[in-house]
């Protein structure tokens, strides 16, 4: 059973569902004594659940996932762990990104509609999404329309196939990266600057879930080494095991901080399970301890 999970969502993110409330106990029923919340672009509940968390004797380590922009190349999440909560840079941060992602949508609709031939009401998908991220309902929209069922693209991702849970989340991993027509590169903060700016805020920057995008790519990990990142986190829901092996050898090769996360967001991903982020390849107790330590130790200390 799982102590820890560093990497989960609340309602602050625009994807999230749960409150901070449910969460800290949520995680107390799973059993978990430290926790990180990383809310998309915004710090806003970590104090809440913290509040909430201590109810229950469970730690929680400020934290955030930025969306940045790698290399001039293509959209790239990093974490943010144990940074301080006064920074004017990550207060502002989710305005600052909201409008690059609203513009973003709006321009991967239109090439939904180019590329597929589908009927979009963008009205209706706004309705639908009720405030949180409408790539969300776009998706479940699309898929769930029978006109679109014999769409070659569409089939791992509709009810049932291989690739429908989640299927908005993995749709978007499979055919809207770079070299894809639905790709849509969004000016976001460089990941370079998205690192300095943690470190300034005193905390530390690690590769958030880098699935097929570093795979097997060391060149463009060794560029996250030199922008200055100092960990990976290579247990994730996304990665199989194959995955998890190559990105723990690159940690162990490069001194990078190795991390846990389930990227737990509620329904809209609704088989990942706070806590769980595969199989681990050493002791929890060392993985935990040695995050601890990079952080500077107690960090409860801190707050």
């Amino acid at each position: 059973m799982s102590i820890f999970d560093f990497h989960m969502h609340s309602k602050y993110s625009s994807d999230g569902e749960l409150t901070c409330n449910q969460l800290a106990a949520l995680a107390n029923k799973k059993g978990l004594k430290y926790i990180a919340l990383c809310d998309h672009d915004t710090i806003e509940g970590v104090e809440e659940i913290r509040s909430e968390a201590k109810k229950y004797g469970i730690s929680v380590i400020s934290g955030i996932e930025c969306s940045t922009l790698f290399d001039g190349e293509f959209d790239c999440h990093l974490l943010g762990y144990g940074i301080d909560l006064n920074s004017s840079y990550f207060q502002n941060l989710y305005q600052k990104n909201k409008q690059l992602m609203d513009d973003a949508f709006y321009t991967r609709v239109e090439r939904f509609k180019d590329i597929y031939g589908v009927e979009v009401d963008i009205d209706k998908v706004l309705e639908r999404a009720n405030g949180k991220n409408p790539w969300f309902a776009l998706c479940d929209m699309i898929f769930e329309d029978p006109k679109n069922a014999d769409i070659a693209d569409f089939q791992p991702y509709l009810k049932g196939g291989e690739r429908s849970d989640p299927a908005p989340v993995n749709f978007f991993w499979d055919k809207c990266q770079k070299g894809s027509p639905l790709f849509v590169k969004v000016e976001f903060p460089t990941f370079e600057e998205s690192v300095k700016e943690i470190h300034k805020a005193h905390g530390i920057a690690v590769l958030a879930h880098p699935s097929k995008q570093f795979f097997e790519q060391e060149e463009l990990i060794k560029k996250a080494i030199a922008f200055g990142i100092d960990g990976i986190e290579v247990y994730s829901n996304y990665h199989d095991e194959k995955q998890i092996a190559y990105y723990h050898e690159i940690a162990k090769k490069y001194n990078l901080l190795i991390t846990c996360g389930s990227d737990f967001h509620g329904q809209v991903k609704p088989s990942i399970e706070m806590g769980d982020y595969g199989v681990l390849l050493e002791p929890q107790e060392e993985i935990l301890d040695t995050f601890l330590k990079r952080l500077g130790g107690i960090y409860e200390d801190k707050k």
